[in-house]
């Protein structure tokens, strides 16, 4: 990629360092797989996180980008928008490649869960939902061809100043060929959010993206990590699909609402929410919505479908597929893959928490 992309402003190091006080620790604001990110301030005064990747060498290159096209060609008010780049080479350093972003002074959604423990009601969270649905639809249904991004988690949603939600990291992203239903493809992503079928056969679509939204949603509404030990579950730890799901063939599926949430909504939006939620992670893709659907059923201009039982579960040996993916990192029971060897593989009717939901 040549310089004179128009879609970029291309920084000095000496920009760059001056900006985040040469890197200092002090100004680090969260670590990823590719290095660190650091806040930054320009010289007037416009301030910046700044994305400096590690372990660089000159076979990364096109991977890097790469990641600069996928960034630098979407522009969207739930998206995190990219401001430029830096790329350098000196002796004693190497290469340095370097990604500017939009700074979001509110941080992460995964602190403010699971960190700060920030008390977040009914209608913030509900807003930071739409934010992030609404950012991800435009990935796959406005941008051709569409981008997947492949590695959707709380520590990816940012929050502006006004807390609303900035998809981020597009790292893992990868655009869909034309005509493709799928992609297969080496499997990248985060434990217990990645899609069974991904898992598995490494075949990548947007109902990939989609099962890791559900998951998402699973931990703004519940206020618990995807792996987490909760009231009356025995020994050990539970999924947080398992569990919700438990709670819906109980007829208590709000009682996986966050205790901490304070304000709440309408009962039967919450329970929409929740019940989308689950719809998204279902194991089976064909069950799964798309996000310009799951947009409509939250603002309530298209019904809540039924939402399918899931197939009967069965055990399998974790290890046997660890290795046939390439290594734990990559892998959680969080991931449903249970799912694709269940005793009958027909639907088994609908559940519902309540009759005449919405």
């Amino acid at each position: 990629m040549a310089k004179s992309n128009s879609n970029l402003r291309w920084f000095t190091i000496a920009e760059i360092k001056s900006a985040t006080n040469n890197f200092s620790r002090h100004n680090i604001a969260g670590t990823g797989g590719y290095g660190n990110v650091y806040r930054g301030t320009l010289e007037d005064g416009t301030e910046i996180a700044v994305k400096r990747f590690k372990n660089i060498s000159a076979a990364g290159e096109d991977e890097f980008f790469h990641e600069l096209e996928v960034i630098s060609s979407v522009r969207h008010r739930n998206l995190v928008a990219l401001q430029g780049c830096c790329v350098d080479k000196t002796d004693n350093v190497g290469y340095q490649r370097i990604i500017v972003y939009d700074y979001m002074p509110n941080g992460s959604l995964h602190d403010h869960l699971f960190v700060k423990k920030t008390k977040m009601d009914w209608p913030r969270r509900k807003n930071i939902a739409l934010g992030i649905v609404r950012g991800l639809s435009y990935l796959h249904q406005e941008v051709q061809p569409a981008i997947i991004h492949r590695d959707i988690k709380a520590s990816n949603i940012l929050l502006d100043a006004n807390w609303n939600a900035r998809v981020a990291d597009f790292g893992l992203a990868k655009f869909t060929p034309e005509g493709a239903t799928h992609v297969t493809t080496r499997v990248a992503g985060t434990q217990g959010y990645v899609a069974p079928e991904y898992v598995l056969y490494g075949q990548l679509n947007e109902k990939s993206d989609v099962y890791s939204f559900g998951i998402l949603l699973l931990e703004l509404f519940t206020g618990k990590p995807i792996l987490k030990t909760v009231p009356n579950a025995g020994e050990g730890s539970v999924l947080i699909t398992d569990w919700v799901w438990g709670l819906v063939k109980q007829g208590k599926v709000l009682d996986a609402l966050d205790p901490e949430m304070g304000c709440l909504g309408p009962s039967e939006v919450m329970e929409r929410f929740l019940l989308i939620a689950l719809l998204c992670a279902h194991p089976q893709v064909p069950c799964r919505p798309t996000l310009d659907s799951v947009i409509k059923i939250m603002e309530n201009d298209q019904p809540m479908p039924p939402l399918p039982d899931r197939p009967l579960a069965y055990t399998v040996d974790i290890a046997d597929i660890e290795q046939a993916i390439g290594g734990p990192e990559i892998l959680s029971s969080g991931s449903g893959f249970q799912s694709f060897s269940s005793r009958g593989s027909s639907m088994r009717g609908s559940v519902s928490a309540r009759e005449g939901v919405s």
